[in-house]
């Protein structure tokens, strides 16, 4: 529109100068030439004026490209409203009811079948001679568990908390994963050692509190928790026994502490998962589950081995079974409440993103610290391990490793 008002107005010009000229323009001696000169003139007067109207033209054009941008409506409104609707968006397409109870038995049964290998193993006489084969499973879950840490807790909170419905909630700061992660564990190191002071000096109490005492019943000072009447040869026989016994017994409440903790992590992590899970449908929903069959498979293998070796005075086999199910059942309660929720549960909903990002969060820093303080430490540097033959300990690491790369591998899915 622009140019044909520039063309306009230089026609007109060009009338206006073939008027007042015409007097002194000789007439055209045949109609050819009468046109040339018309193109000529008219091209020349055209030309001029566009040349000498441009810097107006140039200042038409900056005023009126505001006058277009504002008549044009911004779809900056329209697009927050759209981000805002799937944020809030609730409820599962194409879910299938006989397909997700199936798959709350399905998580059940594998999960229950992992956690009870290994304790099977240890408590049934005909699976006894198949010891290596539960020892070099132990060092699987370690890595196992490593790798849940790092690859499904760590990532899934990363993603959950970076999440786009999340802008402007968590202050502009990207690390809180690494930071909840963090605190937890160094929260765990600290109720670990809080806890195991306490549980040695009740051990150490109740061990000495018959030695401090003569057969009057008058105390008598001590050294090391023994008489002063004491010989030098009862000291040196009775001081190194009643030792053990003391660091025995702490270090037994302590691997119970911490395999407590490691299941309380776990715990966390699978009722998120089964939630998941359960508000999933659609071919999706296949693939998350033959993913997280294996994961639970796997993470069921890694707690039984930490449950086998805990020492239990009282029915042992009924309180590592109790272990094993209470593990067992976390992922259906997930997948159970995911049903009953899955109507108005919105995924992208800022609670519902923040909830599940701080629990997995939480629950990769009580496994990172469950995986490298209590189990690779602590396995690989125990006694029996560097007594075991060259090939065991080969096959111990290639176990450990081979555990990180199976939960690796899964963690593309679940």
């Amino acid at each position: 529109m622009v140019a044909l008002r520039y063309y306009a107005l230089a026609m007109l010009a060009a009338c206006a100068y073939g008027a007042r000229d015409e007097a002194d323009v000789e007439p055209p001696t045949s109609i050819e030439q009468s046109t040339r000169g018309l193109r000529t003139n008219t091209g020349h007067i055209i030309f001029q004026s566009i040349s000498d109207e441009s810097p107006t033209s140039s200042a038409e054009l900056s005023t009126l490209e505001p006058d277009s941008q504002i008549a044009s409506p911004s779809p900056e409104p329209e697009q927050a409203r759209q981000t805002e609707g799937e944020c809030l968006a609730a409820g599962v397409e194409d879910w299938d009811r006989g397909l997700q109870t199936g798959g709350v038995f399905i998580i059940l049964v594998l999960s229950f079948i992992g956690a009870m290998l290994p304790v099977m193993g240890k408590y049934v006489t005909w699976l006894r001679n198949a010891r290596r084969v539960f020892v070099v499973g132990k060092f699987f879950g370690a890595g196992v568990i490593l790798a849940t840490s790092f690859v499904h807790m760590m990532g899934a909170a990363i993603e959950t908390l970076g999440d786009s419905c999340l802008d402007g909630w968590l202050g502009g700061f990207d690390s809180w994963p690494a930071l909840l992660a963090m605190l937890a564990l160094l929260a765990m190191h600290l109720m670990e050692h809080t806890m195991g002071r306490r549980i040695a000096r009740s051990t150490h109490r109740a061990n000495t509190g018959s030695s401090t005492h003569s057969g009057h019943g008058t105390s008598t000072p001590c050294v090391n928790d023994l008489p002063l009447k004491e010989t030098p040869s009862r000291l040196e026989s009775h001081e190194p026994a009643h030792m053990h016994a003391v660091y025995g017994h702490m270090d037994e409440h302590r691997k119970r502490l911490s395999t407590y903790v490691l299941e309380l992590g776990i715990a966390l992590h699978s009722i998120i998962v089964g939630v998941t899970l359960a508000v999933t449908g659609g071919t999706a929903f296949k693939t998350l589950l033959a993913a997280i069959s294996f994961h639970q498979f796997f993470e069921g293998m890694a707690l039984g081995t930490r449950v086998a070796a805990l020492t239990f005075h009282r029915r042992p086999f009924l309180i590592c079974m109790l272990n094993a199910s209470i593990f067992a059942l976390t992922t259906p309660l997930g997948q159970v409440i995911g049903i009953a929720v899955r109507e108005s549960f919105a995924p992208r909903a800022p609670s519902s993103l923040l909830a599940m990002g701080v629990l997995d969060a939480v629950s990769a820093g009580i496994l990172l610290y469950s995986a490298v303080a209590n189990l690779l430490v602590e396995e690989f540097s125990a006694f029996e391990f560097h007594q075991a033959t060259r090939k065991m300990r080969i096959a111990c690491f290639a176990a450990m490793y081979a555990g990180c790369a199976a939960m690796s591998v899964i963690g593309k899915w679940a």
